[in-house]
């Protein structure tokens, strides 16, 4: 907030020029479109931890510019045009300087636990990226300032561009990728300059100069502009193999698919170790560089195949022992292993539901002969959206609904998801899913074991919820078995019968699986084959189905049923229970990481820069001045008036993005859409304030605490 700015501007211009307003839109695009590319490629390069930094830097910054021109108010009486184009070249330059300084900084997420240098590559990379927004925010509020007779226009253009800035990286990554977004985010800020020096700029040729070098790199873009990417990551290990190879790289919005060819690239999750022969030839195919799954070769009919046969060991193949189904759904298949499951099962209809486009066109198009033509059979339909919003649009019932293995071992272990919102595994969720099976359907859901046990006892936990508030007895629908990596579930829609329950003995029998759960099963058949010492998921899931709260509450890990209120389903962790994991990892620290807990680091690490960048400077300079700009009671109204107007507006913004995935599928989508509709009907909103009627104002003084009220109630 600039401090007595009548002062610090005796002679306000009255008149806005075009072309200002025009730099103040293409700073504001260039700084929304450089903040969603920096979620993306943060969460490419370290994982998802680091994405919800970026809001937290942006705010850094430009808190950072306000109180700097506060500090500093002699900018303002200077050559405004030269100062701004100035700030909005900076802006440019450092943009490009600070990704390729983050690409030099050594950090990597997986060694913060005994790496103590790793602390201070968290701070550079945090003030690093801050710049950019520090320049973009001094360019803004500066014209807002030097300009401050006809608010309105500029905050017009001001949000206007900033929601055009959330929808342009839609059309943007799909083209040039993730840093080629940020270099056109870098290529908007210089067109800023060059509007703000219209006219009376002798840098003018540089500035050209600059924008082309920029297309050039857009275009042409050198090695040393790609991505770095965190050696722990599933995808930077797989390369590092013989032979390893990169075949295709493809980006949209919200994903970066890639595929690869590396001896680390054979997937058969939860194989028996019964099945000796070898694997059929498979390709890599990791999203963000995580999840690393197979596109398995198929050749011939998949039921006919011998290089098949390995599918007959999985865990996944099971439930096609107890019904030949005619109508099967599967959720995001990833590289297809359970297409072909159920297709060498002689599945006579396949629905196939993926939210990623990249990969139905890689298996449709380039990989299509590869992986035996799956999604392009008579047998499957391939849908592309989200699972849950295609159940709620009431398709014909399945016999079997199937959930894959989500994300890799090594995702898992790091908890990649575990800040994120994920809607197909909430209690209401696995209502829906109830509701789209026949009579005598399954729905099948596998996961990675991951002792000590959060997430499989957690998806019991939310079945079991789903299955109370339906009227059921959720020990009376369950069959739970594991191998020595993964565990699956299956819910049947009626009780289960005690032929299903021999076939499961049998199966798990056959190939030295190890049961964990069926009704009257009792100790002594858990842990048999692939033992841990004690029975911890047999005990655990008997546990979990009892509906203890008192176990729920003791025990080390939140287990809690995730709901669409709290879709947080792989946040696993309690701050009361921080001493016990602690012991129970053996007193390592990586295992913290999983549950949030780079968090409250962030958290402090902003406070610290938020303090020496932001309100030292201010509280410096206030006691500076003798004679401020505003009665004390009145600078503190104005400065509550901001601040609750602020905190309102970004409790609504976070408020709306998180319930909008529900209906949109996708964080990216839910953020770029609730932030154009509030930015630009904010934008609309002071685009129209200098017409309103004093009156109006009146009125509204009286109607919106009566709105606000009544939402209350």
């Amino acid at each position: 907030m600039i401090r007595n700015p009548q002062s610090a501007i005796p002679n306000p211009q009255s008149s806005v020029p075009f072309p200002l307003l025009l730099g103040i839109f293409f700073t504001s695009i260039a700084a929304l479109t450089l903040e969603i590319s920096l979620t993306r490629l943060l969460s490419v390069a370290q994982g998802y931890h680091l994405a919800f930094m970026v809001v937290s830097m942006a705010l850094l910054g430009y808190g950072a510019s306000g109180s700097f021109l506060s500090s500093f108010p002699f900018l303002l009486r200077r050559e405004s045009s030269r100062t701004l184009e100035l700030a909005s070249w900076l802006f440019s330059l450092s943009t490009i300087t600070a990704y390729l300084l983050s690409n030099l900084i050594p950090f990597d997420l997986a060694r913060l636990s005994w790496d103590r240098w790793q602390i201070l590559y968290v701070f550079l990379y945090y003030l690093a990226f801050s710049v950019p927004f520090f320049f973009s925010g001094l360019a803004i509020s500066l014209a807002l300032t030097r300009w401050n007779a006809q608010p309105g226009k500029l905050y017009g253009a001001d949000l206007t561009g900033a929601s055009l800035g959330c929808l342009i990286v839609f059309a943007l990554f799909p083209i040039f990728g993730g840093p080629g977004t940020l270099l056109f985010s870098c290529i908007l800020s210089g067109l800023a300059s060059i509007f703000f020096g219209w006219g009376h700029s002798s840098l003018a040729i540089i500035r050209g100069a600059w924008i082309c070098f920029l297309v050039l790199l857009l275009c042409w873009p050198p090695s040393f502009l790609s991505l770095r990417l965190s050696p722990y990551k599933p995808l930077s290990a797989a390369l590092l193999f013989p032979g390893a190879r990169l075949l295709e790289t493809h980006w949209n919005a919200f994903s970066r698919v890639d595929v690869l060819k590396s001896p680390a690239a054979r997937t058969a999750p939860g194989l028996s170790l019964h099945y000796l022969d070898p694997l059929p030839p498979q390709l890599g195919l990791t999203v963000d560089a995580n999840h690393l799954n197979a596109i398995t070769q198929a050749r011939g009919e998949p039921g006919e195949s011998e290089e098949l046969r390995f599918i007959d060991f999985l865990p996944s193949s099971f439930p096609y022992q107890l019904l030949t189904p005619g109508r099967v759904l599967i959720f995001e298949p990833g590289g297809g292993l359970e297409v072909l499951t159920a297709l060498r099962h002689h599945t006579k209809e396949i629905v196939i539901v993926e939210a990623n486009p990249i990969i139905g066109d890689l298996l449709q198009g380039n990989f299509r002969e590869f992986s035996g033509g799956l999604y392009n059979r008579k047998e499957t339909k391939f849908v592309l959206g989200d699972g849950r919003s295609f159940v709620r649009t009431k398709p014909p019932p399945f016999d079997l609904i199937v959930f894959p293995l989500g994300e890799s071992l090594g995702a898992s272990a790091t908890g990649i998801s575990s800040l994120q919102e994920d809607y197909l595994l909430t209690t209401e969720a696995f209502q829906d899913y109830w509701g789209a099976l026949k009579p005598g359907g399954f729905i099948a859901a596998t996961r990675y074991l991951l002792p000590p046990p959060r997430g499989e006892l957690r998806l019991i936990a939310v079945v079991s919820a789903a299955l109370r508030r339906s009227g059921k007895a959720p020990g009376d629908h369950l069959l739970v078995f594991r191998s020595w990596s993964t565990i699956t579930l299956l819910i049947k829609k009626e009780p289960v019968v005690v032929q299903e329950t021999n076939a499961l003995k049998s199966f798990c029998q056959q190939l030295r699986f190890d049961l964990v759960y069926y009704p009257g099963m009792v100790e002594g058949e858990a842990d048999v084959y692939n033992r841990f010492g004690t029975p911890l998921y047999f005990s655990g899931v008997q546990k979990v189905l009892s509906g203890r709260k008192e176990f729920l509450a003791e025990y080390p890990f939140d287990l809690s049923p995730a709901t669409d209120d709290r879709p947080f389903f792989h946040h696993y962790f309690k701050w009361t229970h921080l001493g016990e994991v602690y012991r129970q990892a053996g007193e390592k620290w990586p295992i913290l990481l999983e549950g949030g807990y780079l968090v409250p680091v962030v958290f402090f690490l902003a406070l610290a820069l938020s303090f020496f960048f932001i309100l030292a400077p201010l509280l410096f300079s206030a006691r500076k001045e003798a004679k401020p700009g505003l009665p004390g009671d009145r600078r503190f109204s104005w400065l509550l008036y901001f601040i609750t107007l602020g905190l309102g507006f970004m409790f609504v913004e976070i408020s709306l993005m998180q319930k909008f995935i529900l209906f949109l599928g996708h964080p990216v989508y839910s953020i770029a859409i609730v932030l154009f509709s509030l930015l630009i009907f904010a934008g609309m909103g002071s685009r129209l304030s200098t017409r309103m009627n004093p009156m109006a104002w009146r009125g509204l003084r009286l109607v919106l605490p009566m709105i606000a009220g009544l939402l209350l109630v």
